[in-house]
C-alpha cells in the first residue's frame, strides 16, 4: 500500500484502517444507484459463484473442519452460501454498472491527490445489502487472490454507503488497523505462482498464469499442499487472535449516505448487525 498511497495517506490507512477522503458522491448519483440494487430480486447471492475452492478455509477455526471442507469443497461452498444468505439479503459481485461514473466524478474533485501513481486500474462495483434481523459479518479477512477477482493485498476499495450507517441503526464497517495486528499479505499469491508458475500447462502465451486452465482437479492438489496448509492454519491463528485480544480495539467511523472512504479488504473488519428496520 506504500507503494500506492502517498506517505499522508499510507499513515492514516496503516492506524486508522479508513482514508476518510473528505468526498461525497452526488445525492442524485447514490440515489440512481441504490434504486438499481433495490431493483435486484431479494436473495440475489452471487458469492458462491465466484468463490473458489482454496478460499473457504481461511474462514474456518477448527483443524477438523478444515480437513472435512478440503475433501468435500461442495459441502464447503454450501455453507458459504448459506452464511451468505444469512448476513446479506442482497450479494452482488463484479458488475460495472456504475463504477465508471464514480470515478469519474471522484476524479473530477480531486481523488488521485492520494495516490503515488498516475495510473489507477478500475474494477468493479460490489453490492452487499443487510438488515434488520440478520446476523452480522464477524471479524474476518479476505485473502488475496487471482482466480475470480485478481486481487493482491494492495488493492484499494471505494466503501461509499447508500444510507446513513451509525450508532443508531447499525450496519457500519470496523476495522482494526494494521498497526494493531498485521496479517499475511501476498503469500497466498507467490504460493500459486511456486506451484502454478513452473509449469508450461498452465501458462498463457505471455508466460503468465491463466487460471482457466487451472481444473478442480489442479487446484484441488494445491489446497492439499503443505505450504497451503500452513498457510491457512495462520490465518485462522491472526483471526482467533484478533477474536481473543483485539475485539474491543475495532475502530468506527462516521458512514453517511454518499461518503467515500478508502480501506482494504485484506485486513480486518467487522460489521455490525442493523439495530432497528431500515428502508434499504
Amino acid at each position: 500500500m506504500l507503494d500506492i498511497l502517498k506517505e499522508r495517506y499510507f499513515n492514516e490507512y496503516y492506524t486508522s484502517g479508513f482514508v476518510e477522503t473528505g468526498l461525497t458522491l452526488p445525492e442524485s448519483l447514490v440515489d440512481t444507484i441504490k434504486a438499481h440494487y433495490q431493483a435486484i430480486q431479494l436473495g440475489h447471492n452471487d458469492f458462491p459463484k465466484f468463490f473458489a475452492n482454496n478460499e473457504h478455509q481461511a474462514y474456518l477455526e477448527g483443524k477438523a473442519l478444515g480437513a472435512l471442507f478440503s475433501t468435500f469443497p461442495g459441502l464447503a461452498k454450501k455453507m458459504v452460501k448459506s452464511l451468505y444468505d444469512r448476513t446479506y439479503h442482497k450479494a452482488v459481485y463484479a458488475e460495472q454498472a456504475y463504477i465508471a461514473d464514480v470515478c469519474a466524478y471522484l476524479l473530477s474533485q480531486g481523488l488521485h491527490k492520494f495516490f503515488k501513481t498516475r495510473y489507477l486500474v478500475v474494477g468493479y462495483d460490489i453490492f452487499l445489502g443487510n438488515d434488520f434481523g440478520r446476523s452480522a459479518a464477524g471479524i474476518h479477512t479476505d485473502l488475496p487472490n487471482f482466480h475470480h477477482f485478481y486481487e493482491t493485498e494492495n488493492d484499494v476499495t471505494l466503501y461509499i454507503p447508500l444510507i446513513n450507517l451509525d450508532d443508531d441503526n447499525g450496519g457500519r464497517i470496523t476495522v482494526l488497523p494494521e498497526a494493531k495486528l498485521k496479517i499475511p499479505g501476498n503469500v497466498l499469491l507467490k504460493q500459486l505462482q511456486n506451484h502454478f508458475g513452473h509449469d508450461a500447462r498452465f501458462l498463457d502465451e505471455n508466460g503468465y498464469i491463466d487460471p482457466e486452465k487451472i481444473t478442480a482437479e489442479d487446484l484441488a492438489g494445491f489446497i492439499k499442499s503443505k505450504p497451503y496448509q500452513q498457510l491457512m492454519a495462520h490465518y485462522k491463528n491472526v483471526i482467533t487472535l484478533a477474536k481473543k485480544h483485539y475485539s474491543q480495539e475495532f475502530l468506527k467511523y462516521d458512514e453517511s449516505k454518499g461518503k467515500v472512504l478508502l480501506w482494504n479488504n485484506k485486513k480486518l473488519p467487522r460489521c455490525r448487525i442493523m439495530e432497528k428496520p431500515t428502508r434499504r
